[in-house]
């Protein structure tokens, strides 16, 4: 997803950058959908973390309760997988707020 992420932003900042005339009010109108299908994606990505990080803090408190080895390789295991889906979030939710700045920049162009 970041790397769709990555592509788009190239583009666009191709298409602002290029001097030619374009039609902004049918980019505008991309360029939405884009921010619409990334904010879902955020959203359920939001969900996956938060998801991992409930599954953390219950099987660590089941693991300061019970103290058992095989707790401690299960907090192991879902904290391998939390911290790569943090990141992840960040660079999405970074990334959509890219998406709200260029929408003002093509409302300006078109001059609202």
């Amino acid at each position: 997803m970041t790397d769709f992420l990555n592509q788009y932003l190239k583009e666009i900042d191709n298409k602002l950058k290029d001097k030619e005339t374009k039609d902004w009010k049918l980019i505008l109108s991309h360029h939405r959908e884009t921010i619409k299908f990334m904010q879902h994606e955020r959203l359920i990505h939001l969900l996956v973390t938060l998801a991992f990080a409930i599954k953390f803090i219950v099987v660590m408190m089941f693991t300061l309760i019970y103290p058992q080895p095989i707790l401690l390789v299960i907090d192991g295991l879902i904290l391998v997988l939390l911290v790569p889906y943090i990141f992840h979030y960040f660079r999405l939710e970074n990334g959509v707020q890219k998406l709200y700045w260029i929408d003002k920049l093509i409302r300006e162009k078109i001059g609202n």
